[in-house]
């Protein structure tokens, strides 16, 4: 059986470049504030309703690569869009967003 050549210095190189941007990457992943706070992915804060109705009120900011964030599924309605903000009405508190009201 022939024995393998060594890896080349600069193939090393990229090869650990590469290695550490991976982690990089699954550490930002996991930490997903982290897209939220720097505006990469949209975000829902809850708001005060306008209406005592019993509702929930979301307000959600567009992310530069994911847009509005959607809360159809979790049975909410789309109100308006205004200030830069989409407003969504929901029966109950969605858990993934926390609540200022």
């Amino acid at each position: 059986m022939p024995i393998p050549e060594p890896v080349p210095r600069p193939m090393l190189g990229k090869i650990v470049l590469v290695v550490a941007v991976a982690i990089a990457l699954l550490v930002v992943a996991q930490r997903q504030d982290l897209a939220h706070e720097w505006g990469v992915a949209g975000s829902c804060e809850g708001v005060r309703s306008p209406i005592d109705d019993g509702s929930q009120w979301y307000a959600c900011k567009e992310g530069l690569l994911t847009g509005y964030p959607s809360l159809v599924g979790d049975q909410c309605r789309y109100e308006q869009r205004a200030a830069g903000y989409e407003y969504w009405s929901c029966p109950a508190p969605v858990r993934r967003f926390p609540s200022r009201s």
